[in-house]
């Protein structure tokens, strides 16, 4: 594999087939502990406290609501709310806060938690740590501001809210890659590689940033492991409706990045996912046609509308599969939740519901499963809410009760830009099997 072009900076180191729907949740009355199960270290990329079982970490999606982000602790019973942690960033400043991934930054056996933060005072979104450890994190610690090195331009205001954790040339340590401006050129984006093990200051072993020659901006990064190797791979995004970017994939090996990425169809979500079970992920990527370029913005090709397009990768690359009509998918999240060792895919598909495809021998295929799960049907003035803005989507997958299945997490977020909701922060959880509830939750009052 080709390693990406690199300028180098070292850094000093210091169910059933019928649709299942569920109504909001009553409030829920849970109070925290005053700290999780004291862990030992799992080494799992999703593991904060180290006790060997996945953690859910979250934030809202919305700037006008408070800037919380929330663990809510794995266990042998699964996701328990009292065994949660809340860190409220407006404490240290921040106007907006949002989760980037997990991985053990420093190397200590812990997951960390990497979010894009703005501070109030500069608005100028910046990546930060908040370590993890055998308690969880410490909600009273100042999240660590990854440390941008001298003599790269525009480093500290690069978007760096889009960054994603990997090991992306496969030593074993996790590392960070961030979209910064291309020096060169008036738009697009580089790629910065930050190389761990990482300091508790927030100091990289060494930086590499990738001159890209696709010239586009990288609206979100997926992480994931394409081939069985120990590199993390990376797919790029674009959810811009103005002008949809497209989608394509660096592979790494010990070089790191490749500088030749493959160009894959356009999308609005995407994600990787072991779908055929033959130990390589493969790329999903969902593309609801929506576009705004003038002119023409309503001439989008019929083709693009509802699609979803599956690259299979291993042994016997297989040409993209193709599902049509999939709705406005507003989210994809993959996990095993029937416990086969092949990944299955649920999709958001905008006010409607949830799609569960399930892996197979021969890849996903399309079973009708469909789950709604609502929030409140009433605001806290007493008015109806809109029908579109009750829909839960999913958020996440694990294994947060270590039984071998990957559970789905459903979430439904305040609006919280609208008066009614204003400053508002609550959420309602829906933790399933794929299809029916295990647990629910609601953190109004958290």
């Amino acid at each position: 594999m080709t390693a990406v072009t690199v300028v180098i900076v070292s850094l000093l180191l210091g169910g059933c087939d019928a649709a299942l729907e569920r109504n909001a949740l009553a409030s829920s009355s849970f109070s925290p502990s005053p700290s999780p199960a004291a862990g030992k270290g799992s080494g799992k990329s999703d593991d904060i406290n180290g006790d060997g079982f996945a953690d859910l970490v979250f934030t809202s999606p919305y700037w006008e609501a408070p800037p919380d982000l929330t663990i809510v602790y794995g266990s042998k019973d699964g996701l328990t709310p009292r065994n949660r942690t809340v860190v409220h960033a407006a404490d240290f400043g921040f106007a907006h806060v949002r989760s980037s991934g997990t991985a053990d930054l420093d190397g200590d056996g812990f997951a960390d938690v990497v979010i894009g933060g703005y501070p109030a005072a500069t608005h100028y979104g910046t990546e930060y740590v908040v370590w993890g450890g055998p308690k969880g994190v410490d909600p009273h610690a100042r999240p660590t501001a990854v440390r941008a090195p001298s003599g790269v331009s525009d480093f500290a205001f690069a978007n760096w809210h889009r960054g994603v954790p990997g090991d992306f040339n496969g030593d074993g340590n996790d590392d960070l890659v961030i979209p910064v401006p291309n020096s060169a050129l008036n738009h697009g984006n580089d790629l910065a590689v930050l190389y761990g093990p990482f300091t508790r200051e927030g100091a990289a072993h060494h930086l590499v940033v990738g001159r890209v020659p696709v010239y586009e901006e990288f609206e979100y990064l997926v992480a994931g492991r394409i081939d069985g190797h120990r590199a993390t791979d990376l797919l790029t995004y674009g959810d811009d409706i103005y002008s949809r970017n497209s989608s394509w994939l660096f592979e790494a090996g010990p070089g790191g990045l490749s500088d030749r990425p493959s160009g894959l169809e356009k999308g609005n979500a995407a994600a990787f996912g072991d779908f055929d079970g033959d130990g390589n992920s493969d790329v999903v990527i969902t593309d609801d046609g929506g576009r705004y370029e003038e002119p023409g913005f309503d001439t989008e090709p019929p083709k693009t509308d509802g699609v979803m397009t599956v690259y299979y990768f291993g042994g016997a690359r297989r040409s993209p599969q193709v599902f049509k009509k999939v709705g406005y998918a507003r989210r994809a999240v993959v996990g095993d939740f029937d416990g086969d060792k092949r990944d299955d895919l649920a999709i958001g598909r905008g006010s409607d519901s949830v799609e569960v495809f399930h892996g197979g021998a021969t890849g996903l295929r399309r079973g009708g499963k469909v789950i709604r799960r609502l929030g409140p049907a009433k605001g806290p003035d007493g008015v109806k809410v809109a029908p579109g803005l009750r829909q839960a989507l999913p958020r996440a997958a694990a294994d947060y009760d270590g039984d071998g299945r990957d559970e789905l997490a459903l979430v439904w977020f305040a609006p919280a830009y609208q008066a009614a909701w204003s400053r508002s922060g609550r959420s309602q959880w829906w933790i399933t099997d794929g299809s029916r509830d295990e647990s629910t939750f609601d953190t109004d009052g958290w």
